[in-house]
C-alpha cells in the first residue's frame, strides 16, 4: 500500500461502496483538503453534509451547504469543490439519472449507517429541491465525438479557438476536459462492475494503468484500486480533522 492509498482525514479521505441495488453507489468524504477540479458524473449526485461545510462551484455560482443541508447535482453538470479549512463530513449518494432525491434521502442515510435524525429531513430535502433548480445542465446539443480538437473543429467548419469557446459555453468545460471526464466515467463504471484496472484503463482509452490512476485520483479523490474494492467507513461520524 502506497502513500497515495493512505490519505489522512486532514488531507481529505474519500470512500466509495455499493450497499444496495437501488443506488449506483454511496460515498463518504471527510477532512479539510477536499477540493476537486471541475468534473461531472454520469449519475445524479446527492450530497448531504453531516458536519462542517461543503462548497461547490457550478456554472460560476457558489453553492454553500451547512450541516443538515443537501444538494442534488444532476448527471452531466460540471462542478468543482473547494477545500474546507475547518473540515467537513458528508455523504454522497450516486443515483440513476432522474431519480427522486426526496424519496432517496432517508434510504441513503440508512444504507450509509447513519441514524435517520442525523440530517433534519425538511432542511435536507428543501435544499435538494432548491439546488437542483439552480444547477440546470448547460444547454446546447450533445457534444461531438472525441478527437483532436483541431480536427473536430475543422469538421464543424470552425477555427480551433472558436470551437473551444462555443463548446465551453454549451457544455461547461473545454472539449479536452469534457472528453477526459467521459473516459473517466466509463472507467468508473467498469471498475464498479469488477473489471481489472489495466483492462478498464485500456477500454476507456488511457495510455496505461498509471495514466488512469493519476487522472482518476485527481478527479475522484481515491485510487482506482480503492474505488474498485468498495470499502465503507467503519466509523462514519469520526470527525478528527
Amino acid at each position: 500500500m502506497t502513500a497515495l492509498d493512505e490519505a489522512s482525514p486532514a488531507a481529505g479521505q474519500w470512500r466509495y461502496w455499493r450497499p444496495a441495488a437501488a443506488l449506483v453507489e454511496l460515498g463518504t468524504l471527510q477532512g479539510r483538503e477536499v477540493g476537486l477540479p471541475p468534473h461531472f458524473h454520469a449519475e445524479d449526485q446527492l450530497t448531504v453534509v453531516l458536519a462542517g461545510r461543503r462548497r461547490f462551484v457550478l456554472g460560476g455560482r457558489m453553492v454553500v451547504l451547512a450541516a443538515g443541508q443537501g444538494a442534488l447535482i444532476p448527471a452531466g453538470v460540471p462542478h468543482r469543490s473547494l477545500a474546507e479549512p475547518e473540515g467537513v463530513l458528508c455523504l454522497n449518494a450516486y443515483l440513476p439519472a432522474g431519480s427522486d432525491a426526496a424519496a432517496a434521502l432517508d434510504g441513503c442515510l440508512a444504507a450509509g449507517g447513519w441514524p435517520r435524525g442525523a440530517v433534519p429531513p425538511s432542511a435536507g430535502l428543501e435544499a435538494a429541491a432548491c439546488r437542483r433548480a439552480a444547477a440546470a445542465p448547460p444547454g446546447g446539443p450533445a457534444p461531438p465525438p472525441a478527437g483532436p480538437v483541431r480536427r473536430v473543429a475543422a469538421q464543424a467548419g470552425m477555427s480551433r479557438e472558436g470551437f473551444t469557446r462555443r463548446f465551453a459555453r454549451r457544455h461547461g468545460m473545454p472539449p479536452h476536459a469534457f472528453w477526459l471526464m467521459q473516459r473517466l466515467n466509463l472507467a468508473r463504471r467498469l471498475l464498479r462492475a469488477g473489471e481489472g484496472i489495466a483492462a478498464a484503463a485500456a477500454e476507456a482509452g488511457f495510455a496505461d494503468q498509471s495514466h488512469l490512476g493519476r487522472c482518476f485520483r485527481r478527479v475522484f479523490g481515491v485510487t482506482p484500486g480503492r474505488y474498485r474494492a468498495g470499502e465503507p467507513p467503519s466509523q462514519p461520524f469520526q470527525t478528527g480533522w
